[in-house]
């Protein structure tokens, strides 16, 4: 799973605008348990935790919306818990509705979170599945840069590798995972088949697809 950063120092990504786009933070729990249809008290959590909700509408629809961890956050995959320093951000559980992929309406409500929430954020982590191809290309064009590749190594354990010389170490304090210079799985899905190390993701060929469940290195 590949982990991508961007400073509030870089200039903000001119993307062409998109007619009847608009974002805005939700401050509304019910609103975003509708939205993401689970239960009120779990969201409820989110905003008691300090996570901040933004959603992205075309014409008044809601077409997209993802959460910003703001103190503390959870990759629920790996089961590890973090703090986030109040100078950074992590940008989590982003969702396009099916109707409105495509449309370049991600990498928009990436700017627009990073423009809002600069006034006190600094740095900005985001982490997607390698195999969710279209996720990886809307947060590059949203001028993130992958830096460290979070995954597992041989044995099964959550580590963190460079993909940017010091970008292993980076990550590694922001989840306190260790850094490794060894091979490690590509991608979630091999993983959780119990393919590591031994799969043809390890030699970074992974040919999983996270909209064709019938595309697999695991299969």
């Amino acid at each position: 799973m590949p982990i991508a950063l961007r400073h509030r120092s870089q200039p903000a990504i001119v993307m062409a605008a998109i007619a009847g786009l608009a974002v805005h933070r939700e401050l509304e729990p019910a609103a975003m348990a509708a939205l993401q249809q689970r239960p009120l008290p779990d969201i409820q959590a989110r905003y008691d935790a300090g996570h901040r909700a933004y959603v992205a509408t075309m014409d008044g629809v809601p077409a997209a919306w993802g959460w910003v961890a703001t103190s503390s956050a959870t990759i629920g995959e790996l089961k590890v818990a973090f703090a986030v320093a109040s100078t950074e951000r992590y940008l989590w559980n982003f969702v396009t509705v099916p109707a409105f992929r495509g449309r370049g309406i991600y990498p928009r409500l990436l700017e627009a979170i990073i423009a809002a929430e600069s006034v006190d954020g600094e740095r900005f982590w985001i982490a997607y599945a390698p195999e969710n191809h279209a996720s990886g290309l809307g947060i590059q064009k949203a001028g993130f840069a992958v830096v460290a590749e979070l995954s597992f190594d041989i044995h099964g354990l959550a580590v963190v590798k460079d993909i940017q010389p010091g970008g292993g170490e980076s990550v590694s304090r922001l989840l306190g995972l260790p850094d490794t210079q060894a091979v490690v799985s590509q991608c979630w899905k091999c993983a959780r088949g119990g393919i590591l190390a031994e799969s043809a993701c390890a030699a970074g060929i992974c040919s999983c697809d996270y909209q064709r469940a019938e595309v697999s290195c695991a299969g």
